[in-house]
């Protein structure tokens, strides 16, 4: 095969959450999103993420989250202007402090959980995110959804964003998640999960969870960093995406 035929793709994965899974997965990784205080995170957790990702050449953004580290971010919280403002400004200020200090430039931002999807489908939670970034992070892109009112809005005000979708994770034929209540939600087999990246990636489309073929076209693929069946068998990811013509870079 040669490398003319290969197609390099974004791979990020959220790390920084207390799996102490980073030194294995970071080698092989283009961008990852670090905690930064909502779900998980402090300035030591930072910036020992951080070190490792400016040692491997990887990207890195804030991972913001509802307040919650009791249910790690997944829960829906009933904030106001005011508190979502507050509290995600406070921890992408707390992210970038450190990449400051370490002299590494914000790449992205990427919400987390429960707090991804208010920001990407719910109208008041799309406006406040589009008028923070365009506030405070005019330059830094957004990790965002195919097709939602955030990439929309996004768009509409000129700013910039990266479609994402998720290598293991199963989608409903809407172009959502399937919940994570669900037994199905997540993909924790090598290789179905290749078979799915495989999909997105050269045929720009995705098997819902009802068999459905829906489009879907993105310039970043996520891989979460606390499904341990994947990560602890990467090197078998790796592998096979070079099998169907796809690296990481």
């Amino acid at each position: 095969m040669k490398l003319s035929d290969m197609v390099t793709i974004d791979v990020n994965m959220d790390l920084g959450e207390g799996m102490t899974i980073e030194k294995q997965v970071m080698p092989f990784i283009s961008s990852c999103n670090v905690a930064c205080g909502g779900h998980y995170g402090n300035y030591n957790s930072i910036k020992e993420t951080l070190l490792l990702a400016q040692k491997h050449g990887v990207k890195t953004g804030a991972h913001p989250s509802f307040e919650d580290r009791e249910n790690f971010g997944r829960i829906h919280l009933d904030w106001n202007e005011a508190r979502f403002r507050e509290s995600v400004s406070k921890q992408i200020q707390q992210f970038h402090d450190v990449a400051l200090e370490l002299g590494i430039t914000m790449n992205h931002i990427k919400m987390h959980g429960a707090l991804y999807h208010a920001t990407a489908h719910l109208t008041d939670y799309v406006k406040w995110t589009v008028q923070l970034v365009k506030d405070k992070y005019p330059e830094v892109k957004l990790y965002v959804p195919p097709g939602s009112l955030l990439e929309l809005e996004l768009k509409n005000h000129g700013l910039s964003y990266d479609r994402e979708a998720f290598a293991d994770r199963r989608y409903v034929c809407e172009g959502k998640l399937v919940s994570r209540n669900d037994a199905n939600a997540v993909i924790e087999d090598v290789s179905k999960l290749v078979n799915q990246l495989s999909m997105m990636v050269h045929e720009h489309k995705v098997i819902c969870i009802d068999e459905q073929e829906i489009p879907l076209n993105a310039q970043t693929y996520c891989v979460h960093g606390d499904n341990l069946s994947i990560v602890h068998n990467f090197n078998e990811v790796i592998t096979a995406l070079n099998l169907n013509r796809i690296k990481i870079g």
